[in-house]
């Protein structure tokens, strides 16, 4: 039997070293398993039904920094901080989560809003326009498809009001 020496995280370099070399996880680090990760990944979403985002929030940044590779944490915690009204921390986080899944319409949906927000009427167009495209290729962001084309719509009559000659 071959022996597997322990990793050695004494140390903050010794902490960094295992984590670039040997992907070792913060929360492996704290000695963490996948089921208290989802432990505490329950309580967020069941805060996050209650509406209480702030709550939720805090978990899911826990959750984030303890596996920063968990997509499904990125996005629950993005939807916390849109509610809690901190459209550009959010709008950051869904660009990184549709960074890892470059299919998902739903982050792109979101991004516009988020954008929206923010007074970027321009790239929000553009987010709600890569949603549709997206939407396509899954049949289960069909809904998606059509809050993004009311939104474009919406936005496009801002831009050229009914009644008003656009140049």
């Amino acid at each position: 039997m071959k022996h597997t020496p322990s990793l050695d995280l004494s140390t903050p370099q010794a902490r960094l070293e295992a984590a670039l070399r040997q992907g070792v996880t913060p929360a492996q680090m704290l000695g963490l398993q996948a089921t208290d990760l989802e432990a505490v990944y329950a309580l967020a979403y069941e805060d996050i039904q209650a509406e209480r985002f702030e709550d939720a929030a805090q978990r899911l940044t826990f959750l984030a920094e303890c596996s920063p590779s968990e997509r499904r944490y990125q996005v629950a915690l993005a939807l916390c901080l849109q509610e809690l009204g901190q459209a550009e921390a959010a709008g950051r986080l869904y660009a990184h989560a549709l960074l890892t899944d470059a299919t998902d319409a739903l982050c792109a949906y979101r991004i516009g809003e988020c954008l929206t927000v923010m007074d970027a009427t321009d790239e929000a167009r553009e987010a709600f326009d890569a949603a549709i495209r997206l939407s396509w290729l899954n049949p289960d962001f069909e809904a998606v498809r059509a809050q993004a084309r009311q939104r474009l719509d919406e936005l496009s009559a801002l831009i050229h009001p009914a009644g008003r000659i656009s140049p």
